[in-house]
């Protein structure tokens, strides 16, 4: 029996890379792209057991639109991958109000629109027979860990993580399994589409350290570890009976967990005003 996966944001990164592997393992898969271009590509390139599902996640009328696809294509859905974000870098004090509400919205808020939409799918109404599905959440270490001058990025994926864990909490009774997948810097373009952006804060207090953001970046990738961890570990939570609750991925994830966890407040803020105040070496996420 064909398995039915809707990934969104498969156009690139951690997405298109999903999407090849599912697919690849004989999984049905929805994928969520902006434009008819994309659509296009896809569709040549998986020409079976693929369907494009064209919406901008901020437009929930065009989601409800695209979600009848689904619908009348299948009886349930054995994961639903949240994977569609953007980065929006900059200081809090500076950043413009518009900015910031796109941020949340597009990481956050419309998890949320998107997961309710299609809970009946999952397995959350009380006359489902089927086996109930899981939810995966595309979070980031930025979730666990605020780094200055990435504050809009890491509010929304804190907020992820606390979505993350209520929908588990709750959705328990359902048999729906929820998982937070947490990756440092992996190679992909989230980052690459912010190189050259720093400019508008030129006449700001915190330009002498943003200055430094495209070098910032650029360090990052260095180290970045390749997508295909990311979505090798999609289809293991897609597979495993009974997965983790989060997956932390990151090249030294053991020395990230004492920053994060254990140090002091006030001994983490010296660290990191001390990196970025003396190198180029601080990373974004």
């Amino acid at each position: 029996m064909i398995k039915h996966i809707l990934i969104t944001g498969v156009s690139s990164g951690i997405g298109r890379d999903s999407l090849r592997l599912l697919h690849n393992k004989g999984y049905y898969v929805f994928g969520s792209v902006r434009n008819i271009t994309d659509a296009k590509k896809l569709t040549h390139e998986y020409p079976e057991r693929f369907i494009p599902l064209i919406f901008d996640v901020q437009d929930q009328d065009a989601v409800t639109k695209a979600s009848k696809i689904v619908f009348d294509t299948c009886d349930s859905l054995h994961a639903l991958i949240n994977n569609a974000g953007i980065a929006v870098p900059g200081p809090l004090q500076c950043m413009s109000e518009e900015d910031f509400v796109r941020q949340l919205d597009i990481n956050l808020l419309a998890v949320r629109r998107i997961t309710n939409l299609f809970l009946p799918l999952l397995g959350a109404t009380p006359n489902f027979d089927g086996t109930p599905g899981k939810i995966i959440n595309i979070s980031s270490i930025s979730g666990l860990f605020n780094s200055p001058f990435n504050g809009a990025y890491s509010i929304s994926k804190h907020a992820l993580e606390s979505m993350t864990d209520v929908y588990r909490r709750e959705l328990r009774r359902y048999g729906i399994k929820v998982i937070a997948i947490e990756p440092g810097p992996i190679k992909t373009d989230i980052w690459q589409k912010n190189l050259n952006s720093m400019e508008k804060y030129a006449s700001t207090d915190y330009y002498d350290v943003l200055k430094k953001a495209d070098t910032m970046i650029e360090n990052a990738e260095k180290s970045a570890l390749p997508v295909s961890l990311i979505s090798t570990l999609i289809l293991k939570c897609v597979t495993k009976k009974n997965p983790k609750t989060r997956y932390i991925v990151h090249r030294k994830k053991f020395m990230f967990k004492i920053l994060a966890y254990y140090l002091p407040d006030k001994l983490v803020d010296w660290f990191i005003h001390k990196t970025l105040t003396s190198g180029n070496k601080h990373r974004p996420i």
